[in-house]
């Protein structure tokens, strides 16, 4: 499912050309808008599925925001004109932020072992982004003359994914134990309808939980892991205009050939999941041979932020240095591998770590990252892509992006040398080890009954 509604995100980009012929649209402004409204959605979406996952459960949530996500994805290849087109990517944006949020939470829910909570959170970033490397690809061998095929193709993907879905239990531990209550059987449901229509009525009396996305962002984690994830994520995404503007311009590739650039990303992406897997391996080992540095919470993660940071800063130097006309195409689409070795190790690394923290409230943790992420990136992509890489070249334009994530790589060596002193005065942590012991289940759970 996630793998679906990220590979949606970036889908139109591979066949801008057709889709931009058709709309007759012509502004370099406008061109950038398809995925940039895409990522306006991610900022909405979060805001309301992460909290109500933390009151009505995941499942319903799943439910609803993946039926929108498959409605809208009609709509975008019936579209009749470009204002409705770009409503229809807005849609989808807002539906597809639930996999996104929520999964962290669902995995905390079914997943009390740290390390295969872990290893699901890895192959959740993994398909994060690897998702938005295929969509260019797709779109751009099967959408450069009819550009509506690249909604055909993301529809059939997500009917693979209903089954699936309509079969997902329910995993909310509050939920789960209000349903086992005489009194809560007409308030909690498996029936989505159902479901959201005993809800509504008192909607308005919880409404601080739809701001907990919100002001769970003044936690110091929180904000630091979001500063550095909304870096990184802005330049993925802004690479997705930058790739055509390299290699469609200075090497005259294709809109195929120059999407098929990106693989090397999801290659770097690859190497990621088994630098991830021999790390863990090792922490667990030193964690059972009792030395004193894998006792620590802050190590069991965050060593592979501090790889990251580099190698995605070294992507961005390599690609503007080597991106000449007597330099062949492959030298420079060769940074893809570091470039995603990079984002994957910081994505892992700092959302298991936001996970492992704020346990069911992890949802509301992530959400607030895809929030400020989401709106970074779609203010800076339309506005400063084209701008960018013209007025400063490929060269000097990706020497700046790697000197900004320079300056940003020492938040995770910060995290390991203050994070304890942090967590322990974090009033989401405190209020989780409350959870621990039962207490405050059953209080969450009274509440839904009420």
């Amino acid at each position: 499912m996630n793998f679906n509604v990220t590979l949606g995100s970036s889908l139109p980009s591979g066949s801008a050309s057709a889709l931009d012929a058709h709309f007759n649209v012509t502004s370099k402004l406008q061109k950038q808008l398809p995925v940039s409204i895409f990522l306006v959605g991610y900022v909405l979406g979060p805001l309301l599925v992460a909290p109500l996952s933390e009151s009505w459960g995941r499942r319903p949530v799943f439910l609803l925001s993946f039926s929108v996500y498959t409605a809208f994805t009609l709509g975008c290849a019936l579209a009749p004109s470009w204002p409705a087109f770009l409503f229809f990517r807005l849609m989808l944006g807002c539906a597809a932020a639930a996999p996104q949020t929520v999964s962290g939470g669902l995995f905390c829910d079914i997943y009390p072992d740290l390390r295969p909570r872990g290893m699901a959170v890895t192959l959740l970033g993994l398909t994060s982004n690897v998702g938005p490397l295929i969509g260019p690809i797709i779109s751009g061998f099967s959408s450069t003359v009819r550009w509506q095929w690249q909604f055909w193709y993301a529809l059939i993907l997500a009917g693979v994914n209903w089954p699936m879905l309509l079969f997902m239990p329910e995993t909310f531990a509050p939920v789960l134990t209000a349903r086992s209550k005489k009194e809560a059987r007409d308030t909690v449901q498996q029936s989505v309808t159902g479901l959201v229509a005993k809800k509504l009525s008192g909607l308005w009396s919880q409404a601080w939980v739809l701001t907990r996305p919100v002001w769970i962002l003044s936690e110091p984690i929180v904000f630091f892991t979001d500063l550095f994830i909304l870096y990184q994520y802005t330049i993925f995404f802004l690479y997705f205009g930058a790739y055509p503007l390299i290699f469609r311009g200075v090497y005259s590739l294709s809109d195929g050939v120059s999407a098929l650039m990106f693989i090397p990303i999801g290659v770097g992406a690859v190497f990621a999941i088994f630098i991830f897997i021999a790390w863990d391996r090792y922490h667990q080992s030193s964690f059972e041979k009792g030395r004193s540095w894998a006792l620590k919470e802050e190590y069991r993660r965050l060593p592979l932020a501090c790889l990251g940071g580099p190698l995605f800063a070294l992507s961005e130097f390599w690609l503007g240095w080597a991106a000449k006309p007597w330099i062949h195409w492959a030298i420079p689409a060769l940074s893809g591998i570091p470039l995603g070795i990079g984002i994957d190790l910081t994505f892992l690394a700092l959302n298991n770590y936001l996970t492992d923290a704020y346990g069911i409230y992890s949802a509301s943790a992530l959400a607030s990252s895809v929030f400020t992420r989401n709106t970074v990136a779609a203010i800076v992509i339309p506005l400063s892509t084209n701008a960018l890489y013209e007025s400063l070249g490929t060269d000097w334009a990706c020497t700046v992006l790697g000197f900004l994530c320079l300056a940003l790589t020492p938040i995770p060596f910060a995290f390991i040398h203050w994070g304890p002193a942090m967590r322990k005065r974090s009033p989401f942590c405190q209020k989780l080890a409350r959870i621990e012991d039962g207490d405050e289940i059953r209080t969450m759970a009274d509440s839904l009954v009420r």
